[in-house]
């Protein structure tokens, strides 16, 4: 297999991954949102792929990385930090994070 189409695969992956989080609905009133759904979430998902197993340390994990999460999305107010990590993700669907 060559670079090319390992990338194009894994672009593919990354861009299934963030449609999917496109259609999770997000709680929040949108014009105080600072931090998109979609951001939040694939800061989750990365920092508890390195092992992070509670929000204070994915909220640390972010601001350690986030020129690697700039890669894929915008990230303009930074990384949130782990309490308000914590109040986010108790209010998103708890069926949608169970299932």
């Amino acid at each position: 297999m060559s670079l090319a189409f390992a990338v194009f695969k894994e672009k593919s992956r990354l861009k299934a991954l963030l449609d999917h989080f496109s259609i999770i609905d997000d709680p929040r009133v949108p014009w105080r949102v600072a931090h998109p759904l979609r951001e939040v979430l694939l800061l989750v998902v990365c920092a508890s792929m390195a092992d992070c197993d509670h929000f204070d340390a994915i909220a640390a994990w972010g601001k350690e990385n986030i020129g690697f999460l700039r890669r894929y999305l915008p990230y303009e107010h930074g990384a949130p930090g782990g309490r308000w990590l914590t109040l986010l993700m108790n209010r998103v669907d708890p069926p949608m994070r169970y299932d």
